[in-house]
């Protein structure tokens, strides 16, 4: 009669080791790579958002933001907030840059500043502007217009 020996959890602790290896390779591959990644996003974003990079002095892309229009009493109060921006000097992304954004209504205008992140990417900016026509505005961000 043979006794078997069991061993139990083995085929995990491999799994494990294998992710764990699979893990550190794609870090080590995007540290290497990861101002490229985001100038590649940056371009495409720019492109959605009809935006056209030169590639040439510093250029500002607006990934997202959150927007808001009080129409209760007068002129419109327009709220700007979650901005995210990405910051490129000649083709490549600005680490450590200040950044002002226009935020501009029909009759008034305000600035968002902030700072980018070492990828170049600046978030969590907002700016309030009051000033606008109610409730079918324009309000122009960076290089980026919307209705409200």
């Amino acid at each position: 009669m043979k006794i078997r020996k069991r061993e139990e959890g083995q085929g995990l602790v491999e799994y494990a080791l294998v992710l764990v290896l699979v893990a550190v390779i794609i870090i080590a591959i995007l540290t290497v790579l990861g101002s490229a990644v985001v100038g590649v996003y940056a371009r495409v974003l720019a492109g959605l958002n009809g935006q056209v990079l030169t590639g040439s002095g510093t250029e500002y892309i607006v990934g997202g933001y959150d927007l808001a229009v009080d129409c209760s009493g007068g002129p419109a109060i327009v709220t700007v907030s979650d901005m995210s921006v990405i910051v490129m000097q000649d083709g490549e992304p600005a680490g450590n840059t200040a950044v002002s954004i226009t935020v501009q209504t029909s009759s008034n205008s305000g600035i968002a500043n902030g700072t980018s992140n070492a990828n170049g990417t600046a978030s969590g900016m907002s700016v309030t502007v009051v000033g606008g026509s109610c409730p079918n505005g324009t309000v122009k961000i960076g290089n980026v217009s919307t209705g409200y």
